[in-house]
């Protein structure tokens, strides 16, 4: 599965254009979940995430910048998609250039982190859809995703909508793990936007998904 169906929800396919792809540059922390329930109607439990995982092993978390040593990954910038510095992580990410809304244009932001100690890969997958499933008002699409690959690496996709500042947005994430160099590397990938932006991102996610390049 492809990250750019995680992010169909209405039927939209769409065909994507000719890509350029360039090299984006590093770093990452994914968001935790605290569970809380109460005793008279109880609440949802927050969903257990990747970040829980790591404090709850004492396992060591390293942002990964552009150029440091580690696996390089090449990720493309799709066509009518510029590099951005305010994704807010050290690897980047990317914007529409020329957003239908320019106060609040779709984004794919792109963290990257080594993680070392006891570190199982197939932990980090399986507590990869927690993140997204704890956005307020989640309504995924295919549950709590489904296993895919990003550049012959085993990842974890969902999408779905949630409620932000009194707006329905998508949000479509793929965690990758890249054993590597004697520790795990994680690659995250967030696709977010407004609902009406859903197929410019579903375009932009498919030249990710078919250009991006992951060499250890």
């Amino acid at each position: 599965m492809a990250l750019s169906f995680a992010l169909v929800g209405c039927g939209h396919d769409r065909k994507s254009a000719d890509k350029t792809t360039t090299s984006t540059s590093a770093s990452t922390s994914t968001s935790s979940g605290t569970s809380s329930q109460t005793s008279a109607a109880p609440a949802a439990k927050a969903h257990y995430t990747i970040a829980d995982y790591v404090k709850d092993n004492n396992i060591s978390q390293t942002p990964v910048h552009h150029g440091d040593p580690g696996p390089n990954v090449d990720l493309p910038v799709p066509p009518g998609w510029q590099l951005t510095q305010d994704s807010g992580t050290s690897y980047g990410g990317i914007v529409q250039s020329q957003p239908a809304n320019p106060s609040d244009p779709p984004t794919i932001a792109t963290l990257f982190s080594k993680l070392t100690g006891n570190v199982d890969p197939a932990k980090v997958l399986q507590y990869a859809p927690g993140e997204v499933q704890n956005l307020p008002g989640y309504q995924g699409q295919g549950g709590a995703g489904s296993a895919s690959t990003l550049g012959g690496f085993q990842a974890w996709q969902l999408g779905g909508t949630y409620q932000k500042d009194g707006n329905t947005r998508v949000r479509a994430q793929k965690t990758v793990v890249i054993p590597a160099q004697g520790a795990v590397y994680v690659l995250l990938l967030k696709a977010d936007g407004l609902q009406s932006d859903q197929a410019s991102l579903i375009d932009a996610a498919m030249v990710i998904d078919e250009k991006t390049t992951i060499t250890g």
